[in-house]
């Protein structure tokens, strides 16, 4: 099953230049998709599109089967979930636990309920221990761990990551990427979009979307993409630090798996 279904999307801020040109793409159902680009490709743009945050010049956008519309905007948003670069731009509460609970207020959930719902959420995302702490005193990728929590609580079929680690350290970076995987694990039909322009993120992801100058130029798995070096000349890409440790390990004469981890190329090199 398809759950974002985008054809010909044509995008405009000024209604002269266009943002986004003739864009069409799909993504399944539990599928965990990474949308790249440099900073003016118009990644973001297409996730505030996908979200009716803007209006699309021309296009069709169908979410979860549902044409986004004015007639189906309220029910797309209860079943999509967005989260922004920065984390304190979307907190509310005093403290995490109230933060949480604000995204249930809105939806209008019974307050019995509450409780259970935001301690899977804050458990889901490993902050279970932190519900009564004030987010001015998280850490940045803690922050943005109670984010995701926001959006999880809500139960989305889809969960949009707007450069959500854009803003992180290296290792908040890696901590949030491992959040991703390990949601991905514990929903498989979870569909996770991640717009990023960070290339050791997008390398983990079931899927790469390359945007560049408003339109999409590739659509494959990152390593189809990655073990080709035409591809990544021709786009001038970033290469993942994994691929180039197995490039290096097979120019020194090692014999190396392609689906080898990082973890397991570490092993190698310690024989």
């Amino acid at each position: 099953m398809k759950n974002v279904v985008v054809n010909k999307l044509n995008f405009s801020y000024d209604k002269e230049t266009e943002v986004l040109k003739d864009v069409s793409l799909e993504i399944e159902k539990g599928q965990y998709v990474s949308i790249v680009g440099h900073n003016g490709s118009g990644k973001s743009t297409l996730g505030k599109l996908l979200i009716g945050l803007l209006t699309p010049k021309s296009g069709d956008i169908t979410i979860c089967g549902l044409p986004l519309n004015k007639d189906n905007i309220n029910e797309i948003r209860s079943k999509v979930a967005i989260v922004f670069q920065n984390p304190d731009n979307q907190f509310i509460g005093a403290t995490v636990e109230d933060d949480i609970a604000f995204s249930l207020e809105n939806q209008n959930i019974d307050r019995k309920k509450m409780p259970e719902l935001i301690k899977k959420a804050a458990s889901d995302v490993g902050m279970i221990d932190f519900l009564t702490k004030e987010p001015s005193y998280l850490s940045g990728g803690q922050k943005q761990r109670v984010a995701i929590a926001d959006s999880l609580v809500r139960n989305p079929e889809i969960l949009i990551l707007d450069e959500a680690t854009s803003m992180l350290d290296p290792s908040g970076k890696e901590e949030i990427t491992r959040l991703i995987l390990e949601l991905k694990k514990k929903n498989k039909d979870l569909t996770i979009i991640s717009i990023t322009h960070d290339i050791e993120e997008a390398y983990k992801s079931d899927h790469i979307i390359l945007i560049q100058n408003g339109e999409v130029v590739l659509s494959l798995p990152p390593k189809e993409l990655f073990n080709s070096y035409e591809l990544i000349e021709k786009y001038h890409l970033d290469i993942p630090f994994e691929v180039k440790l197995k490039k290096a390990l097979i120019d020194n004469g090692y014999k190396v798996d392609e689906e080898s981890s990082l973890d397991e190329l570490g092993e190698l090199l310690c024989r």
